[in-house]
């Protein structure tokens, strides 16, 4: 998530309603912020302006902000908030957080800071430091982050208030607006942590400072940021590496990357898993098609069957690594598994749509990495025996010198599986569909096109021809800025 995408989304770290407005001029009454706390947070230096002012969110989009506001000015490749701080002046921002002393001092506050973005996790920070009996939950991982984010706050929330990760707020930028929101009734912050360089998990592990952590898996994914695996283990270690002495370790016991890690803390660990000697075990799995999948859930001596909306066996790892942050957290095993039940999946990840006529699209188009695009061929093999199975994929991005043998690796995997189509777009198409063709799948099944419009019109020409027909299946996935939901969206706009 980029500053742009910030500004987009009009972050702002603080509720709306959580004090009374006002137009920056004078003190305000009841404030979130005072002018010494955000000095005190940041380290900043006081530039000009009164200095009994007070603050009611912090915001880092001029254009979303409301009188009372402290503006923090932050920089990026194609982006300076500098640039606006008059016109954040104007809408009513009762201070100012910058790097760069302005050439004309505006009436309000100002704190000269270094580095703004570093001032921004400072601020969330300090706001966390407030509250002693808050416990905050972190997660990172290659795949499934956000699907097992919203797993444990679905159960957390059964009985607790519980503040969350919004969307994909979880980078340098995302996760302080995510837990600047904090108020003093909060149980539970659930905090998703993402990443593509190192040091950043160490950030905002220092940020956050979680309780309880869990890493769901390691991957090969971010690789062109980290070189290797070794290097998204390293990075993804810092969670577990910069987690307090007494917090507790939830560990994917299946995966040998993420036992490495663990093996070199000293805190309390709880393992998940399909293996006989996890703490928390998941067995006798079984595919619902649509509907999603079952699993016995054992934690300790208590049993129970276990329906989740979510489709594929991966998804049932995400549901383990849930519970066991949940049981961490000291919640008992009848509202986790009510929690699990309730969980309803998010857009985009293995979302089952309907076209006109019957056909079922499964739209996984929020992102990819080659570890994910096999857990979603995965799930799509498992759907009913009788119907075609059409895959469509885009580019895997980030993948570095690993990107051409990555992207050959799906198309050979898709021959395996033996789908009945493959059509392939991006600039490692031509890769992923002579990969297939290499492995025995014809070019009229193992299909490359220039342009994700010309796959919208084969699959409206092959919808209208009747060679896909109801109870078909079509698979959509890419990473994320391939924006294969352009592909999605036609179809469903024109298909209904």
């Amino acid at each position: 998530m980029d500053l742009a995408t910030v500004r987009k989304t009009g972050a702002c770290g603080m509720k709306k309603g959580s004090m009374e407005k006002n137009s920056g001029a004078g003190p305000m009454q009841n404030p979130v912020w005072t002018l010494s706390q955000v000095l005190l947070a940041t380290g900043g230096r006081f530039l000009s302006g009164k200095t009994k002012a007070g603050f009611r969110r912090v915001c880092t989009d001029s254009r979303a902000i409301e009188p009372g506001d402290l503006f923090v000015a932050l920089r990026g490749e194609n982006f300076d908030g500098h640039a606006y701080l008059a016109q954040a002046v104007e809408k009513g921002a009762a201070g100012l957080v910058v790097d760069t002393a302005p050439e004309k001092m505006p009436p309000v506050p100002v704190v000269l800071v270094a580095d703004t973005l570093r001032a921004l996790g400072d601020l969330a920070a300090y706001r966390r430091s407030l509250m002693p009996d808050l416990q905050v939950v972190a997660m990172t991982g290659s795949c499934g982050k956000t699907t097992v984010k919203e797993m444990i706050a679905a159960i957390l929330s059964r009985e607790y208030n519980v503040l969350k990760t919004q969307g994909n707020f979880n980078n340098l930028i995302g996760l302080p607006l995510s837990l600047l929101p904090v108020e003093f009734h909060h149980d539970f912050a659930v905090m998703e942590m993402g990443m593509n360089q190192p040091g950043e998990i160490a950030r905002l592990t220092e940020i956050a400072d979680p309780d309880i952590a869990c890493i769901t898996n390691v991957q090969d994914a971010h690789l062109a940021g980290l070189s290797d695996i070794s290097g998204v283990a390293r990075a993804k270690g810092e969670l577990f590496a910069g987690i307090k002495a007494w917090g507790k370790l939830v560990v994917n016991i299946d995966d040998k990357r993420v036992r490495g890690i663990a093996r070199r803390c000293s805190q309390k660990k709880i393992t998940f898993g399909r293996n006989p000697k996890a703490d928390i075990r998941g067995i006798r799995l079984r595919s619902l098609g649509e509907r999603g999948m079952a699993f016995t859930l054992q934690i300790g001596t208590n049993e129970a069957r276990v329906k989740v909306r979510s489709l594929g066996a991966h998804n049932v790892q995400n549901a383990l690594a849930a519970a066991g942050m949940a049981h961490a957290a000291g919640v008992k095993f009848q509202d986790i598994v009510a929690g699990l039940e309730s969980f309803a999946p998010f857009e985009k990840r293995l979302q089952v749509q309907r076209l006109t006529g019957g056909i079922r699209l499964i739209n996984d188009v929020y992102n990819a990495n080659p570890s994910s695009v096999l857990a979603a061929l995965e799930t799509l093999r498992q759907m009913d025996r009788t119907h075609k199975k059409v895959v469509i994929l885009g580019d895997m991005l980030e993948l570095g010198t690993q990107s051409v043998t990555a992207h050959q690796a799906i198309g050979r995997e898709v021959a395996r599986l033996g789908f009945d189509a493959l059509l392939v777009v991006g600039d490692f198409a031509e890769v992923m569909g002579a990969a297939a063709w290499k492995a025995g799948m014809s070019k009229k099944k193992a299909m490359v096109f220039a342009n994700k419009e010309q796959v919208s019109d084969w699959l409206r020409a092959s919808i209208a021809a009747g060679s896909l027909k109801p109870g078909d299946w079509v698979l959509v996935k890419g990473s994320r800025g391939m924006r294969m939901e352009t592909i999605t969206h036609d179809l469903l706009e024109k298909q209904g």
